[in-house]
């Protein structure tokens, strides 16, 4: 926890790094909002355990007491490719062509482990993801307890950074406060086996859902019904790891509170397609600025 970056990073930083954690000023003179900023995107080494290095892209992203970092490991000895992944892409004449996907990530991969291709950074204007919560390992805590409510309400927090960007809740408030109770209850069972995939998986997996704006967190503070209440519509990048599930949130809107439908269920909040035209989570991981399907929204740094 108190170790510095560079005790991890195997490469020289480029020479762009320091722009991170800058917080530009307006015109007049202000300190900019940060709500939308600049994300941050470059490959380097890291060290691993064993000593040795592996390549990852680096994609950062600003809350407002810290820099999160998500990192895609590169894994694969001298960039062998073991399984091809075809799609198969009809035109508008209807013939079929197959493109190789899995070579095109890979030599772009390969690319990158060059020395000089490291050494560049790319960045992006985008909505930042502003809050993060580590919830317990629900599993483990079943094994060693036998009691059969012990996870009644779902997985507790066991730490939130920067939640109060997305609904009016505290962040001392919210440790050891089951995350469920967070989201909308239209969501509550969607959420749940999003978790059941996380916890069963080495993956990382892509979400979106809603929160509850003013969830009741305190007992005595004031309840807002669930009819009443506005949705958070959030983006969520999930993975598990050894003491829990780590949550990354980015906020996509705020919705009116739900209709219900014809069975009395309320409906799940939903968001115009324009309504956000930055990457998303998926596509920020997922996006190599060279060979990106949107270019022009990546700017070269060095």
């Amino acid at each position: 926890m108190t170790g510095r970056v560079m005790d991890f990073v195997a490469d020289p930083l480029p020479e762009a790094y320091k722009e991170i954690y800058k917080r530009r000023s307006t015109d007049n003179g202000e300190l900019e909002d940060e709500d939308d900023a600049d994300v941050y995107c470059w490959y380097t080494n890291l060290k691993n355990s064993s000593g040795g290095t592996v390549l990852h892209k680096m994609v950062s992203m600003k809350t407002d007491d810290m820099v999160i970092f998500a990192g895609t490991a590169y894994p694969e000895a001298s960039y062998r490719i073991h399984n091809e992944l075809i799609v198969q892409k009809i035109d508008s004449k209807g013939v079929k062509q197959d493109l190789n996907v899995t070579q095109k990530m890979m030599s772009a991969r390969h690319r990158r482990g060059t020395e000089g291709e490291r050494n560049v950074m790319y960045r992006t204007r985008n909505r930042q993801a502003k809050a993060a919560f580590i919830l317990e390992n629900q599993q483990t805590l079943t094994e060693a307890n036998s009691s059969p409510d012990v996870h009644v309400t779902g997985p507790l927090i066991t730490f939130s950074t920067n939640a109060n960007h997305l609904i009016e809740a505290d962040m001392s408030d919210l440790v050891s406060y089951p995350f469920l109770k967070l989201v909308s209850p239209e969501d509550v069972l969607y959420v749940s086996k999003y978790f059941e995939r996380l916890i069963g998986s080495t993956d990382v997996m892509f979400e979106r859902f809603s929160l509850l704006y003013q969830p009741h967190v305190i007992d005595g503070d004031i309840v807002v019904s669930d009819e009443d209440n506005q949705r958070v519509v959030v983006e969520c990048l999930g993975s598990a790891v050894a003491d829990g599930v780590v949550l990354l949130l980015r906020k996509l809107c705020i919705a009116p509170p739900p209709k219900r439908d014809t069975m009395g269920n309320f409906i799940r909040a939903t968001i115009a397609p324009d309504s956000d035209n930055g990457l998303s989570l998926f596509e920020l991981l997922s996006d190599d600025p060279s060979t990106s399907e949107a270019p022009d929204r990546w700017t070269l740094m060095n």
